[in-house]
């Protein structure tokens, strides 16, 4: 009887060695799905199952074995030391371990002076964003401004369009036709594959060069990882918004080994026409699409059609395409490179605000008003070493190339003839960036070549007979090309509690285009422009216990681009803009004071700031060939140029407060405001914002999340709005831009580890209102609902 005793417990061990499983869980004894356990040298790996279960049969038992999540803290064992069961504790990220690309390589946010908004993934999907632009609105710390539902231009500290840097994956998007009036290129940007999106508050030209005078945003796309094995693995997101009905597909796959690795997006987007809010309280008929055009092709005319729905946005509606693919080689433990294809298309985009307009009381303006396919392309290779030597520790070389088309399409009411002007850019630039640590200090330097090339063709189209004939371009007919080269260095220190840094930055430019005199006789053929820059920033950071306090000078410049010298454009129906050959760089300095309080209960940020700018490119009246105004486009209009008279102070705070409650419960308060003087005009500037932020109160369990929210906007009077804004009135009321506010609804379900539901109600009242400077409406009650699911 003893020997078969024996003998079972014999097999019963030889069974166990074979097959070794252990179950790892969280400290709530949740199962965690796909916990990594692996040896140091990656030759041995295994994952854990959705029920939390791996088998370790594979490992040696004096194997040590790390053990690895991204939502958990890391833990190395030994194989004979590991029991049936591995907790693993929740892995809380704490303010100081944040990292960011101020000084375009990641550091420690307890080392940075300057305010900034970081967007992390997590956040991106408790927001459901339909674009880009409506995710950076949904901070409640970036104002949007919307021309059309296809739009989307961010305001940071009263600047906007061209005096704001954008960028991808660090490579600048800002190209010379960035216009100074409201831009809408990132809603080319896919929210579903963005890793997450840093927002730097003031000048930032040290390290991204002209246009960064406002701020800097930059968008990043998750990079391919590495796997220690084989692994095939990916997510979908699925959208639905009622009040313009709008369908959003997007699918993520991402495929790697030890040695190299791809990810894969797709996204497609389709958006009705837009339904604004019912309620209307002091201004019944503000707003209303009572009616729109249509063409009556059988008797060959427009016709006026009254809308059935005045809610009803009509010509708001577009779709979009985004391709995204990225590889990434590693060819060594230091070196890799990243290869990034990046694509973006949209169709027609109604502009709506034009399509509102009318010639009189009776008579609309435009029949047909629309940007044209937007098409976006780019290529980017990356190469990253992580190699020390006695000049730097690390350095990277981005090289991109992109091809940007867009035109502008426009057809008066009962008109035949369709103008139609197009524009083609092509982009290159190359960066190369150091880093180098010594003993309490940190270097970072770098250059940075830029290239773009543009071409304008323009003719107007006969719907009738589909003849052409050339027309005025809207920017210089014979091209344009730009050269821009910079060098930049920047340094940081500590010395006890005070961190301090300082960079500098020096660029030149040239920029030649040539003009045929087919349409317009002006008194050059050629525009030349050559231009030096000198920026530099200098920061303070004194921590005293949980108090923190910072001090930022910033000096930033944005050289006058195509859009300013060179355009012949209706800024506004009635005023023409004609170039300038003589204009200089805009010179901004912006000083900021920080206070940030950091506890385990609550979180308190506070930034004022003032900024003084000089040389600022603004319209004046001028005359062309001795007259003040001339006939454009079938428009007398008055004759404006851009010159640098303006002078302009900005001032503004900002606050926020994050108070947890409990580890469930967190409140979170943000406003802002802005106010600013142009000195000559003693107007503001027209992209100051009226006071806005947002309260939040969220409720969190391990499955479910609940987020409850108040937007609110202050009001802007007549009285307070830039010269430009005076010439739009019919976007406004009576009174200027009301104030408003809406409440909105979340809930998060968390059904497993691969499919995450969520369901939304947003402007819960069905409140009309329309944000300041924009040219439709703001979506009315809107029911979202998503749905994310990983495989």
């Amino acid at each position: 009887m003893e020997k078969y005793l024996v003998s079972i417990l014999l097999i019963f061990i030889q069974l166990s060695s074979f097959s070794q499983k252990v179950n790892v869980v969280d400290d709530s004894n949740e199962p965690i799905f796909n916990v990594s356990f692996y040896t140091s040298d990656l030759i041995k790996s295994s994952f854990s199952n959705i029920q939390g279960e791996v088998d370790l049969s594979i490992f040696k038992g004096n194997d040590s074995i790390n053990i690895q999540h991204p939502s958990f803290k890391k833990l190395v064992i030994i194989k004979n030391e590991i029991n049936q069961k591995i907790i693993l504790e929740s892995l809380i990220v704490e303010i100081d371990e944040v990292v960011i690309s101020v000084n375009r390589w990641e550091e420690s946010l307890n080392e940075v002076t300057n305010k900034n908004l970081l967007i992390d993934r997590n956040l991106i999907d408790k927001k459901t964003p339909q674009t880009s632009a409506d995710l950076l609105e949904k901070t409640g710390e970036v104002y949007v401004q919307k021309s059309q539902l296809g739009g989307g231009s961010p305001m940071i500290r009263g600047f906007s369009a061209n005096r704001i840097l954008v960028s991808l994956d660090g490579v600048r998007l800002n190209n010379i036709i960035y216009r100074g009036g409201n831009i809408h290129n990132i809603i080319s940007i896919d929210p579903n594959i963005l890793e997450g999106v840093e927002i730097l508050f003031g000048p930032a030209s040290v390290m991204y060069g002209s246009d960064a005078i406002g701020g800097g945003i930059n968008f990043k796309i998750k990079d391919p990882t590495f796997k220690f094995k084989k692994l095939i693995t990916g997510s979908q997101n699925i959208q639905y918004n009622s009040s313009n009905n709008s369908k959003i597909y997007n699918l993520n796959v991402e495929l790697g080994n030890k040695s190299i690795s791809n990810i894969s997006s797709f996204s497609f987007s389709s958006y009705d026409d837009l339904k604004s809010g019912a309620k209307r309280n002091k201004y019944p008929n503000f707003g209303l699409r009572e009616e729109f055009v249509a063409r009556d092709y059988i008797n060959g005319k427009d016709v006026i059609i009254q809308n059935e729905n005045p809610n009803k946005q009509v010509e708001s509606g577009y779709s979009q395409l985004n391709l995204v693919n990225k590889t990434n080689f590693k060819i060594n433990d230091n070196k890799n490179v990243i290869y990034g294809i990046y694509y973006s298309k949209s169709s027609n985009i109604p502009r709506y605000d034009r399509l509102i307009q009318y010639e009189d009381i009776l008579t609309p303006k435009y029949a047909e008003w629309f940007y044209g396919p937007s098409i976006f392309l780019m290529n980017k290779i990356q190469f990253n070493s992580f190699t020390k030597t006695n000049f730097f520790d690390a350095y990277k070389v981005i090289l991109s190339n992109q091809k940007v088309k867009e035109s502008r399409n426009s057809r008066n009411f009962n008109n035949y003839f369709l103008n139609q002007r197009e524009e083609d850019v092509n982009i290159t630039s190359l960066n190369i960036d150091f880093d180098k640590k010594l003993k309490n200090s940190e270097f970072y330097y770098g250059f940075e070549s830029i290239h773009n090339y543009v071409k304008s063709s323009a003719y107007r189209e006969n719907i009738s007979d589909n003849i052409k004939t050339p027309i005025s371009t809207r920017y210089p007919d014979g091209g344009t090309k730009y050269f821009s080269n910079s060098v930049y260095i920047s340094f940081k220190n500590s010395l006890k509690k005070i961190n301090y840094n300082a960079g500098l930055r020096g660029n030149i430019s040239s920029l030649k285009s040539k003009l045929s005199g087919n349409f317009f006789d002006f008194s050059f053929k050629d525009i030349k422009l050559n231009n030096a820059s000198l920026s530099g920033n200098f920061g303070l950071r004194f921590d005293k216990g949980i108090s923190v306090i910072k001090f930022q000078y910033s000096n930033g410049y944005r050289i006058p681009n195509l859009d300013d010298v060179g355009k012949v454009f209706d800024s506004e129906p009635g005023n023409l803009i004609i170039p300038n050959p003589n204009l200089k760089p805009e010179i901004a300095n912006n000083f900021e004071i920080n206070y940030e309080v950091s506890s385990k209960k609550i979180l308190i940020k506070n930034a004022i700031y003032y900024i003084n700018l000089k040389n600022a490119i603004t319209r004046s009246l001028t005359r062309f060939n001795n007259q003040d105004s001339i006939m454009y486009d079938g428009t007398l209009s008055r004759v404006q140029t851009l010159t640098n008279t303006g002078k302009a102070n900005v001032y503004g705070f900002s606050n926020k407060i994050s108070y947890f409650i409990s580890k469930k419960i967190i409140v979170i308060n943000t406003i802002s405001y802005n106010y600013s003087n142009d000195i000559i005009n003693k107007k503001p500037l027209r992209h100051s914002p009226p006071l806005f932020g947002k309260f939040e109160i969220s409720y969190k369990t391990k499955n479910i999340e609940l987020i409850y929210n108040l937007i609110y906007n202050g009001k802007k009077s007549i009285e307070n709005f830039a010269d430009s804004e005076l010439n739009k009135l019919y976007l406004y009321t009576k009174d200027g831009s009301p104030s408003w506010k809406t409440h909105n609804i979340s809930i998060i379900y968390n059904i497993n580890y691969f499919i995450k539901a969520n369901f939304s109600v947003e402007n819960i009242f069905d409140l009309h209102y329309r944000t300041y400077s924009s040219g439709i409406s703001a979506p009315g009650r809107n029911f979202n609902f998503g749905l994310n699911i990983k495989f």
